[in-house]
């Protein structure tokens, strides 16, 4: 079938559209039995709950506050695997996990969208993601552009998603899922946060995908009376229970069969919603239809008026599509490409991570090399100079933590729902993270090194300059996986309290506040993972060590003139380059580590 452009939507009218890629094959998913429970509770959140729902039918889950609709979601969606028991099927086949996120596509309440990248260059990415790399690059923009007309995002394509309205969000996001052309698509309150107009609309387009051969179920809360008339089927979900599963137009007669009688023109979702609360007084009444509703045979639809399922050819077609012998659908190689690329373009754009980042670094090195002017090769000045190294190493670990932990969290968002939508995975994005990163970072800090270094006169041989120049990139390595692994680990309300405090005790082991052998017995260990330790000691024998022939001495005696004596001072005499070098890297190795291990707990 070949995918039309259609005309504007309107709030009134339903118009028939043509979604790409669809077939029209029947697919019917049931659930038997499904119990769900949070370890940190007792309470069992869903309570043996059956039902099904079909292609070609628009699904809505009503329920009051806490009954368990976004929960019954989750587990269908396979977002929830913890805690769940019963069984999900399709076509009345048991499909594996895997297969199984392969055919659904989940859309939460909260829109999380990467900020810096357009509404077209989204959904493109997203058809790299999950369409095969076979698919022509001319193919996926004719089906990203039919997207976009379909979803009436035509005047905001060229937007970033920063600027665009909660219903463009919402449909940027629906947009997302589309490219993957799932046959199963489930939304969490869809409307929540938009007016009465955009509410019609969000809900018109799902009625749209679900004409088109798709199983769309969402959860929909208060819907006013035009919005349920959108609606084929209804799922009303109380206390973990099935209250009502069936047709949109039997529900009050349903409700009528028990004695509950809805009253003429009232809303009959807020009066479903009303007698489901546990203030109703009607608990005999409700028990009497959570027990009807347990001997409607799942298997057979809602009535009649359901197609029944296809032949067993079919089923097994319908499994055979899914199961291309790989999780994802392009190979990991291609998702690093297609994510770095992504990344780059999203930093580059950021003003905080590019523009402010670089112009901070090089203000902070005129104002630092403007301070300590000149003081590299006297011996006078050695305290001071020492002071200079510490403060840079200090600017270096907080700028470049901070800016990271401000932006990772909301990162994180994006990361988890792409990931749990079988787009890539963790190690992709590991690296991706990693290596679009790493460029700012070192630019920064080498303008930085270069301007600071210069201008407060150390010592002009390259392979002091080198070294220097590396203590101060390692530290910038070591604080960026450092602010990125407290972003994944804290919330972003607490992350840039506790990335900068964590850090201020390493100071306190870095050999310049108090010496080495001057520390308890019990502190001296601690000297040994303090980033700032093995970079002091490292950017100290860069500008003291290796022989150095005498410092200039601006005064008439100048105790610190000959440079063994600084290393003295500092406890350093004994130091080895390589120490440094290789103490750096056993910390960076180790939170990169931690890092991956703390993505990885966070998609379970």
């Amino acid at each position: 079938m070949e995918p039309v452009a259609p005309p504007t939507m309107g709030a009134t009218d339903l118009t028939e559209v043509a979604i790409p890629l669809m077939d029209i094959s029947t697919t019917v998913l049931a659930f038997e039995n499904l119990n769900y429970s949070v370890q940190q509770s007792t309470k069992c959140i869903l309570q043996n709950i059956s039902g099904s729902f079909q292609s070609g039918r628009l699904a809505a889950i009503l329920g009051p506050s806490g009954a368990g609709k976004s929960s019954l979601m989750n587990v269908l969606s396979g977002f929830k695997v913890k805690g769940v028991k019963g069984q999900i099927l399709i076509n009345n086949e048991s499909v594996d996990r895997q297969r199984y996120r392969q055919m659904v596509a989940y859309n939460r309440q909260d829109v999380m969208l990467l900020p810096n990248i357009t509404v077209q260059e989204t959904l493109l990415y997203a058809a790299d993601l999950r369409m095969p790399s076979s698919v022509a690059k001319m193919h996926k923009v004719k089906i990203v552009n039919e997207i976009i007309a379909l979803l009436g995002l035509e005047k905001c394509a060229n937007n970033q998603a920063r600027v665009l309205s909660g219903g463009e969000k919402k449909r940027l996001s629906i947009g997302q899922e589309l490219v993957s052309n799932p046959r199963i698509m489930f939304f969490d309150e869809p409307t929540s946060g938009l007016d009465s107009e955009s509410s019609y609309q969000i809900i018109a387009y799902l009625k749209d995908m679900a004409r088109q051969g798709r199983c769309v179920v969402s959860v929909i809360h208060q819907p006013s009376s035009d919005l349920l008339e959108l609606f084929d089927d209804i799922y009303v979900v109380v206390d973990g229970q099935c209250l009502y599963q069936g047709p949109l137009e039997q529900l009050t007669s349903t409700f009528a069969e028990v004695g509950m009688v809805c009253p003429q023109y009232y809303n009959r979702a807020d009066f479903v919603i009303k007698m489901a609360s546990k203030s109703s007084s009607d608990a005999e009444k409700i028990r009497m239809l959570i027990d009807q509703m347990k001997t409607v045979p799942i298997q057979n639809g809602y009535n009649n008026n359901t197609r029944n399922y296809q032949n067993g050819n079919q089923e097994q077609k319908l499994l055979d599509e899914c199961d291309n012998g790989s999780q994802y659908v392009i190979s990991q190689w291609r998702q690093f490409v297609i994510l770095t690329r992504r990344t780059l373009l999203g930093t580059v754009r950021n003003f905080t991570l590019t523009v402010l980042r670089f112009l901070g670094h090089i203000l902070f090195g005129l104002i630092v090399g403007t301070v300590y002017f000149n003081i590299g090769g006297d011996g006078a000045k050695v305290i001071s100079n020492t002071a200079f190294f510490m403060l840079i190493l200090m600017f270096i670990a907080f700028a470049n933590s901070m800016t990271v932990v401000l932006t990772f969290p909301l990162e994180m968002a994006v990361f988890i729902r792409e990931y749990k939508g079988n787009c890539y995975s963790i190690s992709a994005y590991f690296f991706s993270k990693i290596v679009a990163d790493f460029p700012l970072m070192l630019g920064g800090i080498t303008c930085f090194q270069i301007i600071a270094y210069y201008m407060t006169g150390q010592i002009n041989e390259t392979e002091r300059v080198l070294i220097f120049w590396c203590m101060c990139l390692l530290m910038g390595w070591y604080a960026q996986i450092y602010g990125m692994l407290g972003g994944s680990l804290f919330p972003i309300e607490v992350s840039p309290f506790v990335v900068p405090t964590t850090l201020i005790p390493a100071v306190l082991f870095s050999g310049f506040f108090i010496r080495y052998d001057e520390l308890f017995d019990v502190f001296k260990p601690l000297t040994y993972i303090s980033p700032f330790r093995f970079t002091f000691e490292g950017i100290s024998m860069a500008a003291y060590g290796f022989d150095r022939k005498d410092l200039g001495c601006s005064e008439m005696f100048c105790y610190y003139r000959k440079a063994k004596k600084v290393l003295e001072m500092l406890d350093m005499e004994n130091s080895n380059i390589w120490v440094d070098v290789g103490g750096m890297a056993v910390l960076i190795v180790g939170l990169h580590l931690l890092l991956y291990v703390s993505l990885r707990s966070k998609v379970r």
